[in-house]
């Protein structure tokens, strides 16, 4: 009898012990770090499409706490308590999500310290209701770095895309989606004083690829993708679909060195990092001490 209470004890204290355990981030003050991660089905614990314990979404938070972002753009967030779970195990981050729109909302989380508004929840992107996802677009200034941001979440082309109908039909929304960030891009820069401009987020594409969706996109001038060149944590044939893109007015600042994936894979057990994520995050640094250039 005493032996279980001993573990009941041991188990207290464990589970007690984990939920005040909270991973610190080392903000840099003389670059600024953009991330870009899908959370699959990030869920607030009830009826959730992927069933999580207590200790994977700590395990999310450290994740996220080894990329030191300053912002992390999220995608496939439910809502607010989803974002609250990993939250209670992370310090120094603000969050919002653009709730309301399914199971699979973009979301982002960013330094507390960073000044940041939301400016819209563009609409836009939902090309067709129920089947496509509104971007989440905010402004942000860190240092001598102020810039627009555009988190994305483009339409899959995934097993539920089971008919060669299915798929085309896929390809076809991705497609416009690609479209409208471009007319986005035109009437910013035609309209905005300020020039720099993130696009980040799962495009569940590559530009590299020979039949690729977001080419129209990508293959404008007025967008670099950083992230084409990337394979996936889960399979080094396949390509990265997480990207972060820019302007060429950040250019200059590019960190290129900083260009770089954490892959689930090699921190975690694979039965771990499946509870974690289907994707790896993606992150990008920038120099901040360079004057404003706009």
């Amino acid at each position: 009898m005493k032996y279980i209470k001993l573990l009941i004890l041991l188990a207290l204290w464990g589970l007690s012990s984990c939920q005040s355990t909270k991973y610190g981030v080392e903000f840099s003050p003389e670059t600024f770090s953009i991330c870009t991660f899908n959370t699959e089905w990030l869920g607030d614990g009830i009826q959730d499409n992927k069933e999580r314990a207590t200790w994977d979404y700590k395990n999310i938070a450290k994740v996220i706490s080894i990329t030191n972002a300053d912002i992390i753009a999220l995608q496939e967030v439910e809502n607010n308590r989803a974002i609250e779970k990993v939250l209670d195990y992370l310090d120094g981050y603000k969050y919002y999500v653009a709730e309301g729109y399914g199971k699979q909302n973009v979301a982002i989380i960013y330094n507390k310290n960073i000044d940041l508004q939301v400016v819209d929840i563009y609409k836009p992107l939902i090309v067709e209701e129920g089947k496509t996802r509104p971007g989440l677009l905010i402004y942000a200034k860190k240092g001598n770095f102020d810039f627009f941001l555009m988190n994305v979440h483009l339409k899959s082309t995934s097993g539920y895309d089971n008919t060669e109908e299915l798929r085309q039909k896929s390809y076809e929304l991705r497609q416009q989606q690609a479209m409208v960030l471009n007319q986005f891009l035109d009437s910013m820069l035609s309209s905005q004083n300020d020039k720099d401009i993130f696009f980040v987020g799962d495009m569940n594409d590559n530009p590299n690829r020979k039949n690729s969706n977001i080419k129209f996109f990508a293959d404008d001038p007025k967008v670099l993708f950083l992230t084409s060149y990337l394979r996936s944590c889960k399979n080094p044939v396949w390509d990265n679909i997480d990207h972060i893109v820019i302007t060429p007015n950040i250019e200059p600042r590019l960190i290129k060195s900083s260009i770089r994936q954490v892959n689930l894979y090699e921190l975690f057990k694979q039965t771990q990092a499946q509870q974690i994520s289907d994707h790896c995050p993606v992150v990008v640094s920038f120099d901040i001490t360079l004057p404003d250039n706009d």
